[in-house]
């Protein structure tokens, strides 16, 4: 079942608090592993493989594999599409960035040459992307039925207008928590006014009054411009041991950073300004929230090799303990057919929380056919409905809707790998994988499908070059851009999604 999103803050702001959203704690919770370009290429099935710094932020155990010191350096290409259509018009936005995916280091000493026990230890560190954030959409349309003004209007019905005046001795924005700060900004713009014999009730200046009905004052313009950017990453401290070269065993500290920018721009411009008996002529409400975040965990992990080619590994990882500060701000700037004008900008809000993000687990098994190939599968859970949401001092109640929410409607999602690779001539292998993560929501949301595909070629002393590619397969969703409201159905665009990733990695081995 597709959700019908409200885009243009359906989390209202008001008051000193934000109403952060479960959603936002399923963002930062959710990881979409990218890699090395050979276990990205592989669909990231390395919970069995290892060998790989990138996936030590699968299984810690990886390291412990390593028959020799590695570098590896990672840069990174992402192609980010969303086709829009809204009003019968459609719309594509592309958005190409560079990056990079993974930065790595396992160092290797050995302790024991001939027989059982401890053969040797390990140690690394890796700076690991884990998750990006980035899209940009843009949607518009011609719509004569309704209105983001008249939908504000209609919702702000009740409020009595004097609280919503800001003047020196009165700051709404922090005051009165009876209103968005989105509403307080159109109120001082002028772009809504009260109805006639009334304190309570208001009409949006897209609206006109006739015959004691508000009817649409004429057709508007609708324009949305969307741009979201950011990455979750992780730095990696890893130590493993070899032992008898049939075991291996890892643990990890993990630091993990979020830093999230959401930009929203939505404006209405009127086709026939003189149709509108406010003389409203044009709007553009801008909206920024940029989010920053911080936590740790703690994996450990194991890798076995019970016969000759077959290995089998695990790892599980505690919560993720995210502490993270959200900054935002909004404006209306308003243009009339007579000449007026008007920008007001709200105060920067602030607020700091945490969200606990769920245990996580992955058993992978995997076969090496000599030197000519290997097939790998992977299985990692999470169960979702297990995040938690709180106070900047650890207190749940201070999110206790947010919480329920996330139990009654998130779930346990499963998320599958599988990796192939063949190796025609000794220093070439060639690759191909899949990923697939199931949906974290019980009524909404989707699947995401990821193939890939890639080469590798070992050079002389130590040195090899990979080159990954995976493709994310479309997924589609609806849309709204304001509620609807008495008597107006809010127009039903759909977005679809798809994007790239192109891995290129440089390694040394000494």
């Amino acid at each position: 079942m597709k959700r019908v999103i409200t885009i243009v803050l359906t989390a209202l702001f008001s008051n000193l608090i934000v109403a952060q959203g479960a959603l936002d704690a399923l963002r930062f919770s959710q990881l979409r592993y990218e890699g090395t370009a050979r276990s990205m290429a592989l669909g990231n099935a390395f919970t069995s493989l290892g060998g790989d710094t990138y996936s030590m932020s699968i299984n810690p155990a990886s390291s412990a594999i390593f028959r020799y010191s590695e570098f590896v350096f990672t840069p990174s290409l992402l192609n980010e599409s969303v086709k829009t259509q809204y009003l019968n018009n459609k719309e594509n936005e592309n958005w190409l960035k560079p990056g990079i995916s993974n930065v790595g280091f396992v160092g290797k000493i050995k302790v024991g040459s001939t027989g059982y026990g401890l053969k040797s230890i390990s140690f690394g560190i890796a700076v690991n992307k884990l998750n990006n954030y980035n899209s940009r959409s843009y949607s518009s349309g011609v719509n004569a039925q309704s209105s983001w003004l008249g939908s504000l209007a209609d919702g702000l019905g009740g409020v009595f207008n004097g609280n919503l005046n800001i003047n020196d001795s009165w700051n709404p924005f922090y005051d009165f928590p009876g209103a968005s700060w989105r509403e307080i900004l159109a109120w001082n713009s002028n772009l809504l006014d009260p109805l006639p014999d009334s304190d309570y009730d208001y009409i949006g200046a897209t609206e006109n009054i006739r015959n004691m009905q508000i009817v649409m004052g004429g057709p508007l313009n609708q324009q949305f411009y969307r741009e979201k950017s950011g990455s979750l990453s992780e730095i990696v401290f890893n130590t493993g041991a070899n032992i008898s070269d049939r075991f291996f065993i890892g643990a990890n500290i993990s630091l993990q950073s979020i830093s999230f920018s959401d930009f929203q721009k939505y404006s209405e411009i009127a086709q026939t300004p003189g149709s509108f008996d406010s003389k409203f002529s044009s709007f553009t409400h801008t909206y920024r929230q940029n989010s920053e975040g911080a936590g740790i965990n703690f994996k450990v992990g194991f890798i076995a090799l019970p016969v000759a080619g077959l290995r089998l590994g695990g790892s599980i990882s505690t919560p993720t303990w995210h502490f993270i500060k959200d900054e935002w701000d909004e404006t209306i700037d308003a243009r009339y057919s007579d000449g007026y004008k008007s920008s007001i900008l709200s105060p920067v809000g602030e607020y700091s929380y945490r969200v606990n993000s769920p245990f996580r687990w992955n058993l992978g098994a995997a076969y090496i056919f000599g030197k000519v190939g290997l097939v790998s599968v992977d299985y990692e859970g999470v169960d979702y409905s297990t995040i938690t949401m709180l106070t900047e001092d650890g207190d749940k109640f201070g999110f206790r809707d947010a919480n329920s929410y996330i139990s009654s409607n998130f779930q346990a999602a499963h998320i599958l790998r599988g990796g192939v690779e063949i190796k025609p001539l000794p220093a070439i292998a060639l690759r191909a994988g899949y990923t697939l993560y199931s949906n974290p929501e019980k009524s909404f949301g989707n699947d995401l499908t990821y193939i890939s595909g890639g080469i590798g070629v070992s050079g002389k002393k130590g040195s090899f070059i990979d080159v990954g590619f995976r493709k994310r397969l479309s997924n589609s969703e609806s849309f709204t851009l304001y509620d609807d409201y008495t008597n107006h159905s809010a127009p039903v665009g759909s977005i679809e999604a798809s994007a790239w990733n192109l891995l290129v990695t440089l390694g040394f081995r000494f």
